[in-house]
């Protein structure tokens, strides 16, 4: 099922901190965006998939997420959407060696 949306402003927040995920939905909603939120893995790629998202923002210290991103990768149905990491600096170290762009031309 999609939702029937303006879609030009949607974002999916993925965030498994409540007080962070209440802060950057607050900030996302207030630039316009109608915003879904997701808590875990599980429920990102879900959410991605019915709601086709102009753009995702993926707390990295969450969890579980860096594994989130490629999965998104690996999907047709969401490959083309951008991803943009909301980095804590500190896990962001440990994981940045990981991280790999996806060539435009594999969308």
């Amino acid at each position: 099922m999609r939702f029937a949306l303006d879609a030009t402003r949607t974002a999916l927040l993925v965030d498994d901190d409540a007080p962070s995920r209440v802060a950057h939905q607050t900030r996302l909603e207030g630039e316009g965006y109608t915003v879904f939120v997701a808590q875990n893995h599980a429920d990102a790629v879900s959410r991605a998939k019915q709601t086709l998202p102009k753009v995702i923002f993926v707390h990295l210290a969450a969890a579980g997420n860096l594994a989130l991103i490629q999965t998104l990768r690996s999907d047709d149905s969401c490959r083309h959407i951008p991803v943009v990491v909301i980095k804590d600096p500190v896990y962001v170290s440990k994981v940045r060696s990981k991280l790999h762009a996806v060539p435009h031309d594999s969308w």
